[in-house]
C-alpha cells in the first residue's frame, strides 16, 4: 500500500492534478494532504483529507512519495522542500497527462499543470513549477526551483535562473535572461535582462534591486536611514505603520519591517497602495511599495523633508499640485 503525501493544503488545483495523474497511472493507493496550519488539519479538499502536519512524514513507508505544493514564493517553496527532504521521503513529479512534454528536457520533482505549453527543446529544471496556461517557449530554460505562475509567457530561448518567479500573466521577451531569485511581477513585461535578486515591475518593466530600489534618492541628498530618522516621530510615519499593519492583518508593525517578509503579496501591495492614496491624497504607486517596502523607507520617500519639518496635509498637497498645473498652463 503506497501513499502520496501532498505537502501544503492551500492549492486545490494541485490536489486535482494529483488525482488526475493517479487516475492515469494508478501509482498510489492513497493520497493525503499535510499542512502545518492546525486550522486546515482535519479538513478535506476534493475528497482528500488533511491528516496532519509535515511531521507526519516521519512515519512514511517504503514506496511512499511526496509532492511539494508550496509555490506562492520560491523562498517558501525551497524552505518547504528542505523540510520534506529532511524526513528522507522521495519527492516525485506531477505532470498532467494532457501536457505534451515530448522533445523537452524535464528535471526531477517538477510540477506541471494542465493547459500549459512546454515547447520543443525547452528545459524545466528540478523542482520547478509550470502552472495552468503558462508558456515556456522553444529553447527556453526554466531553472531549478523556478515558478511560472498562471498565464505567464516565457518566450523563445529565454533563460530563467534558479528560484526565479515569473508572475501571473507576466511576459518575458525572447532571448532575455532572468537572474537567480529574480521576480517578474504579475502582468509585467520584461523587455531587457533582469539581474539576480531583482524585481521587475510594470509595462515595460522597471527593474528594482531586490525589493528596494538602487535608484537615486528622490528627496534631497540624504541617505535612506537619515531620511527615516527625520520622519521617525512624525504622525505620518505612525499612520503608515498602521496602514501596513491593517493590510497585513497584524496588530502592529515595526518601522523597519519589510512588507513582503511580513507576509505581504502582490495583491496586498495593491491594497496598500489604494489605502495610502485614500489616506494621504498622494499619488502612491505600486512601484513605490516595492521600492520602499518598510514604513520607514516609504515615509522618507513620500514625505522626506528636513528634521523639524512636518509633513504637508493632503489639502496642502492638492493645492500645491493645482497651483503647479496652473503655472504650467500659463507658460504654454
Amino acid at each position: 500500500m503506497t501513499t502520496l503525501f501532498l505537502c501544503a493544503a492551500g492549492n486545490p488545483e494541485g490536489v486535482r492534478l494529483a488525482i488526475e495523474v493517479n487516475e492515469a497511472d494508478q501509482r498510489w493507493d492513497h493520497i493525503v494532504l499535510l499542512d502545518d496550519d492546525p486550522a486546515k488539519q482535519g479538513l478535506e479538499i476534493l475528497g482528500v483529507p488533511v491528516v496532519g502536519g509535515f511531521g507526519s512524514l516521519a512515519g512514511h513507508q517504503p514506496g511512499d512519495e511526496a509532492v511539494n505544493l508550496v509555490a506562492r514564493s520560491t523562498k517558501g517553496r525551497n524552505g518547504a522542500r528542505a523540510k520534506i527532504e529532511s524526513f528522507g521521503i522521495p519527492l516525485v513529479s506531477l505532470i498532467h497527462p494532457s501536457t505534451d512534454v515530448r522533445w523537452a528536457t524535464i528535471g526531477q520533482s517538477v510540477t506541471i499543470y494542465a493547459g500549459c505549453t512546454i515547447s520543443a527543446q525547452s528545459t524545466v529544471g528540478n523542482h520547478a513549477v509550470v502552472f495552468t496556461q503558462a508558456v515556456l517557449g522553444h529553447g527556453a530554460s526554466l531553472g531549478d526551483g523556478a515558478v511560472l505562475a498562471p498565464g505567464a509567457v516565457v518566450n523563445a530561448r529565454v533563460q530563467i535562473g534558479n528560484s526565479a518567479y515569473i508572475g501571473s500573466n507576466a511576459s518575458v521577451l525572447p532571448d532575455l535572461a532572468v537572474g537567480v531569485e529574480a521576480t517578474v511581477s504579475a502582468c509585467s513585461a520584461a523587455i531587457c535582462d533582469i539581474p539576480a535578486d531583482c524585481t521587475a515591475l510594470g509595462v515595460p518593466a522597471e527593474i528594482m534591486g531586490g525589493l528596494v530600489s538602487t535608484a537615486p534618492l528622490s528627496v534631497g541628498d540624504k541617505a535612506p536611514h537619515e531620511r527615516e530618522q527625520s520622519v521617525g516621530t512624525s504622525a505620518s510615519l505612525k499612520e503608515l505603520q498602521a496602514a501596513f499593519a491593517q493590510v497585513l492583518n497584524m496588530p502592529s508593525i515595526n518601522r523597519e519591517a519589510n512588507f513582503f517578509d511580513a507576509g505581504g503579496t502582490s495583491k496586498m501591495a495593491l491594497e496598500l497602495q489604494v489605502s495610502l492614496r485614500e489616506k494621504f491624497g498622494l499619488p502612491v504607486t505600486i512601484v513605490d511599495v516595492f521600492r520602499f517596502p518598510t514604513p520607514g523607507r516609504l515615509a522618507a520617500h513620500l514625505f522626506g523633508g528636513k528634521t523639524g519639518q512636518t509633513s504637508p496635509s493632503s489639502k496642502e498637497i492638492i493645492n500645491r499640485r493645482r497651483r503647479l498645473r496652473l503655472d504650467r498652463s500659463t507658460r504654454t
